[in-house]
């Protein structure tokens, strides 16, 4: 058995080389015009000038460098970091297993109580003052609707079983 490793000709790859390249052409333009416009604003500096910038930012960062030394340091910072485990949600549903399937039957009366509660869920988000109240609700408790919504599904499949 002979394995020979050739180079597959796609135009796909072309098209990329092409705009790779593209792209590199415009990032030399673009230094290049930098490099003349900087040039042209230091044009008239003088030796004595270079020095004194240069010594300016050997100071400047000199300076901030040494600063953040001593602190890392000294004892006396004030930001302390905290650690928090990180903790696996206990909301949190596996992806790799089945999702959960329901063996229990709802009886008449609980799913009575959740359509009622659904009923008046619909009452407060159609009133103006209880908006405010619905929106808390929904806030507080994101998917409590969805749930709802599930669960008369659920029950009115099994209804017609």
């Amino acid at each position: 058995m002979k394995v020979t490793f050739k180079r597959k000709n796609n135009a796909v790859t072309g098209t990329r080389d092409s705009l790779w390249q593209k792209f590199e052409q415009a990032n030399l333009r673009l230094q290049h015009k930098c490099a003349q416009w900087l040039e042209r604003k230091t044009a008239h500096f003088s030796r004595l000038n270079w020095i004194v910038v240069l010594f300016t930012f050997i100071v400047f960062t000199g300076g901030c460098s040494i600063y953040l030394i001593v602190t890392s340091f000294s004892g006396n910072t004030t930001k302390k970091t905290t650690v928090i485990p990180i903790t696996k949600p206990t909301s949190s549903v596996s992806l790799k297993e089945k999702p959960i399937q329901l063996n229990t039957i709802i009886s008449k009366t609980e799913f009575e109580k959740i359509t009622s509660f659904r009923k008046y869920m619909d009452s407060l988000g159609r009133s103006p003052t209880g908006k405010k109240t619905h929106d808390s609700i929904v806030l507080n408790r994101p998917g409590l609707l969805d749930s709802l919504t599930i669960i008369e599904n659920y029950y009115y499949s099994h209804l017609k079983n």
